[in-house]
């Protein structure tokens, strides 16, 4: 197994615009809940898989043109837009993708003295994606 560097290999996009050229870090998160089915009889602790949660947390040098895609959905939030990650492999491209499921949970603009000006943002996605492999 080869590794892959992540630069250069990543796309991210939301609301049909690729937020990619900003972004140094794109985390696809999938939490799983572990639901308690311990009981009387158990011998130990029991649990069984539940929902996956899914977000995708961005980070980055901020810029005027990607404020003008992610800072109205934070002023006006609820909108659910599309979203999609892919991942380029040693052997394939894999995308994941939320149709009209997707909308800013968070979004930070953070500016300090001698230093550029970052953001951060998580995506909340709704429902299962569309995986693909290709």
């Amino acid at each position: 197994m080869t590794a892959r560097k992540s630069r250069g290999n990543v796309v991210v996009s939301f609301n049909g615009t690729a937020l990619t050229a900003y972004c140094d870090g794109a985390d696809l998160d999938m939490a799983i809940d572990q639901l308690e089915t311990t009981n009387l009889a158990s011998t130990g602790a029991e649990s069984t898989a539940g929902d996956t949660k899914y977000s995708i947390k961005l980070s980055g040098m901020w810029d005027n043109a990607l404020d003008a895609v992610l800072g109205p959905e934070a002023v006006t939030p609820g909108t659910k837009r599309n979203a999609s990650i892919a991942l380029t492999g040693s052997s394939a491209t894999v995308t994941y993708g939320w149709t009209a499921n997707a909308e800013i949970e968070n979004y930070t603009i953070n500016s300090k003295t001698k230093a550029f000006i970052t953001f951060s943002a998580t995506l909340a996605l709704s429902g299962a994606p569309t995986r693909t492999s290709a």
